[in-house]
């Protein structure tokens, strides 16, 4: 329930999926500000922004939307919640460069895929603030609903199911989370803080479930079709496998993220043989496939900071990858089909 000492928190990229889902959500506990693109302003003034909760009807989201254009020190954000897509060292330096004058810096909520954003967050507050970069608290998120565009009563929505389940963590800065654990809890999301000295752990856990079902999408089937040819559903085992051998050797683990025993997941692909996992890969990909409540994956644009991550990591630790790098290039030679598609028509 919101009231007049409600927390103002500024979403970035509210039109899009993720930030649609937080700028609804947290709209229920929060002065949200949403910020889209310039060239967005007309076509959602005319449409508005929509989402659908599993089970419920479409509903508008409320709240005020400026263009990145006129963000500014005005609305004296506490919490700037940047949703857009990987890289994002350009989008925070710059919105901070705009309120670098504020007399409280705001904390900086990121809730990309990858291991690389809050690094390039970090950097691209040093170049703009300088010695008050220290100020800005970075929060890491890990969000582990699925949630895809759909059209539904004749709107384009994004639908998610609830709760909103995410894990949190600070990045760099103040270890507090004061501000962000009654935001969640007042918008009833819940939500697991993870120690500042795990947040790296928390990264690479996630990307792990990223990772399930890149191998299927690589050659252009569902996840749950993928586990049933026993070629790429191999390729699925054989590429999480080589994963855990790359977090090994960086010297991370895994942990447990809420609702996901995703350390006993993580042992169990390392240790069973291939041959006994093929056993079981339809199961397998069809509780995958439930879990995620039939959705496939929305982003893979973002295979740089899926696949990409890894064959990095990798590099960094001594560990080929040569799974990871041939699901890579399909995926990229498919997007280039989609991108040469699109121009041609």
């Amino acid at each position: 329930m919101k009231d007049n000492n409600s927390i103002r928190v500024a979403v970035v990229g509210a039109a899009g999926r993720t930030g649609r889902m937080f700028a609804f959500e947290l709209a229920k506990a929060a002065d949200v500000l949403g910020i889209v693109r310039k060239e967005e302003i007309e076509t959602i003034g005319k449409q508005g922004l929509w989402v659908r909760r599993e089970g419920e009807e479409p509903r508008q989201l409320r709240i005020k939307l400026i263009s990145e254009d006129r963000f500014s020190c005005s609305f004296l954000p506490q919490v700037v919640f940047l949703t857009t897509k990987n890289p994002v060292g350009p989008a925070v330096g710059y919105y901070y460069q705009k309120i670098k004058n504020m007399e409280k810096l705001p904390c900086l909520v990121l809730s990309q895929n990858g291991l690389s954003a809050g690094k390039e967050a970090k950097e691209a507050l040093e170049r703009v603030l300088g010695e008050r970069a220290k100020e800005v608290q970075v929060v890491r998120v890990s969000l582990l609903n699925p949630v895809e565009r759909e059209k539904a009563g004749g709107r384009q929505c994004v639908a998610y199911f609830l709760p909103v389940r995410l894990a949190f963590g600070v990045f760099s800065g103040k270890k507090d989370v004061g501000l962000l654990s009654s935001l969640f809890k007042r918008a009833s999301i819940r939500a697991k803080e993870i120690e500042p000295a795990r947040v790296p752990d928390m990264e690479v856990s996630k990307l792990f479930l990223n990772l399930i079902g890149m191998a299927s999408s690589s050659w252009g089937v569902s996840l749950k079709k993928g586990f049933e040819e026993k070629r790429i559903a191999e390729e699925e085992f054989l590429c999480l496998k080589e994963y855990i051998r790359v977090v090994k050797a960086a010297g991370r683990g895994f942990i447990n993220l809420p609702g996901i025993p995703l350390k006993l997941l993580a042992f169990l692909l390392d240790k069973l043989p291939l041959s006994f996992l093929l056993l079981f890969r339809k199961k397998i990909g069809s509780i995958v496939s439930r879990a995620r409540g039939e959705k496939e994956k929305g982003n893979i644009d973002e295979i740089d900071y899926y696949q990409g991550e890894v064959v990095r990591l990798g590099k960094r630790a001594g560990i080929p990858t040569p799974i990871q790098e041939r699901i890579l290039k399909r995926i990229r030679q498919r997007l280039n089909r989609f991108r040469v598609g699109c121009r041609s028509g």
